[in-house]
Formats: structure tokens, sequence, C-alpha cells
């Protein structure tokens, strides 16, 4: 970003906004709020993880831990909301909309890298970040964090599918 350029307001959505962009629901819908959002490009988003979970009851008793596989999940969903919002901008020229049918899948995980546990508790800050498109494939590198330790990085493919 240039000094002289003005800094655009960061778009927040709320879990109800998230809903009309995503068709995932519960107990697959994983973001609690996105806090940042630039259409098409990147996001931030927050996952609470709470000992209510249902998926912690059996990983592991005894020792919860949030799996690492949701939190490359919570990453997949949050490149879901910057193509899905860039959808609905140039539909309809607002940022939240009803494009769920457009979401495509998760098409390939890169590479993952978990650097430390994830625990009840614990507030997972998510970044994801679209990069080029070959295809029907959209790149993405996210990662998250707990606090100041970043606790999983991870590049993945995903698909979007054709306007219907």
């Amino acid at each position: 970003m240039t000094p002289d350029r003005p800094r655009a307001a960061a778009q927040t959505l709320s879990a109800d906004d998230i809903a009309r962009l995503l068709p995932h629901r519960h107990p697959f819908f994983l973001l609690d709020r996105v806090t940042a959002l630039n259409p098409g490009v990147s996001a931030e988003a927050v996952k609470n993880v709470t000992a209510s979970d249902a998926v912690l009851a059996g990983h592991f008793p005894g020792r919860m831990l949030y799996p690492g596989v949701l939190l490359v999940e919570c990453v997949a969903q949050l490149a879901a909301v910057i193509y899905g919002s860039a959808g609905a901008l140039r539909a309809t020229g607002e940022v939240v909309g009803d494009v769920a049918d457009r979401v495509g899948y998760l098409a390939e995980i890169r590479q993952a890298k978990f650097l430390r546990p994830v625990y009840p508790g614990d507030q997972v800050v998510l970044r994801a970040e679209s990069g080029p498109r070959l295809g029907g494939l959209i790149s993405v590198t996210g990662q998250a964090s707990v606090g100041r330790d970043p606790v999983m990085t991870v590049r993945l493919a995903v698909t979007e599918r054709e306007d219907t």
C-alpha cells in the first residue's frame, strides 16, 4: 500500500452473512466471524474452539485437541468466502449474497504444516489469500494462529463452480 492511497475500510461478516456465502451447516460450518475481507483477494476470520465442539469428544478422550484437518477446512471455507463474496459483488453489488451454490470443493492440499496443537479455549485467527487460477482451480495460501503463535500453514487448491 502506498502512503498517498487511502486504506479501504475492512469488510466484516457475521456468522449469518457467512452462511449466505457457504453451503456448509452445523456441524461443519466452522467460521465464527470474518474480521477482514477483500473480495476475490484475501480474508481473515476467527474460529473459537470450545470444549463443547462435538469433534473434541473423540479427539482425543482425556486430552482434547482440535483436529488439524479441520484447521485446513477452515482455510478452505475462508477461501470460499473470498471468491463467493467476489461473485456476490459482481452479481448484486453487495459482498454478501446467496451464492452458496457456486462453492466448489477442496481439490488439493499441497502443503500443510502443523506447528503446535490447538486446544479448547483457543481463538484461532485464520488468514487466506487467493493466488493464481489454473482452469477451474484456485491456488490458496493460508495460515492459522493462536495469539502471536502460528499453529498451521497450508497451501491449497480449491474449485469454484461456474455461474449457474
